[in-house]
């Protein structure tokens, strides 16, 4: 069988100028998760990021720790959808979204809800079932490279990995949701795939953390 480390990026830097980069924590938590990859004997064959800042910035800090001298390949197909876009097409705003993080995290369930419908389509840069699909693609692409024995590390973002869970668990938007919430950085979902198919083995380890470096977003 081959085995896809599936990651999510570390703390990013909300509340701030720009989201899209590590906090220093988040580079924290990326050098820790891959020095415990390291020491778990994980030598992947490739090392995969989506095109986001954070998520690559997470994938070079771990390939450093973990000294694995790996080229990173870009899939954008691992990108994560534009929060901020489905926040602006909702029609009840919240100016406190922007800094108070349990804010936002309500304003983007809800509006969430609102992109998943399909009813509003015309008002996103990118449809719920566009995001899902490129999503399942990539993930057939990291799959499918891997040859008997080999595995790759993959760096994404809370909800590409939360659907890609959702999806080889057989659920749907409602399952995908609570998953999206609780994700934390850094933390490492394992999948094996082999003759019987592409299965989620675990979701969510991030026994790397000290507790007080357990973040949300």
């Amino acid at each position: 069988m081959s085995v896809l480390y599936l990651v999510r990026h570390g703390q990013a830097s909300f509340g701030t100028d720009d989201y899209d980069r590590l906090s220093d924590r988040g580079h924290e938590q990326s050098r820790a998760l891959g020095k415990a990859l390291a020491q778990l004997e994980v030598t992947p064959s490739r090392i995969i990021s989506g095109g986001m800042l954070r998520q690559k910035q997470t994938a070079q800090g771990a390939n450093e720790a973990a000294n694995w001298g790996l080229d990173l390949r870009i899939d954008q197909g691992w990108d994560e959808f534009n929060a901020t876009d489905i926040i602006n097409a909702y029609p009840e705003q919240d100016p406190r979204a922007k800094t108070d993080t349990r804010i936002f995290q309500r304003m983007l369930e809800k509006a969430s809800t609102r992109w998943s419908s399909g009813a509003h389509d015309e008002d996103y840069l990118e449809s719920f079932s566009t995001f899902t699909s490129r999503v399942e693609q990539a993930l057939k692409d990291a799959v499918d490279g891997l040859g008997s024995g080999e595995s790759a590390v993959v760096v994404s973002s809370s909800g590409a990995i939360a659907w890609t869970a959702a999806h080889l668990l057989n659920g749907g938007f409602e399952q995908w949701l609570p998953i999206n919430r609780v994700t934390v950085n850094s933390a490492v979902s394992k999948i094996v795939s082999g003759s019987q198919g592409t299965t989620l083995v675990s979701f969510n380890d991030h026994g790397h953390l000290p507790t007080p470096w357990i973040t949300y977003r």
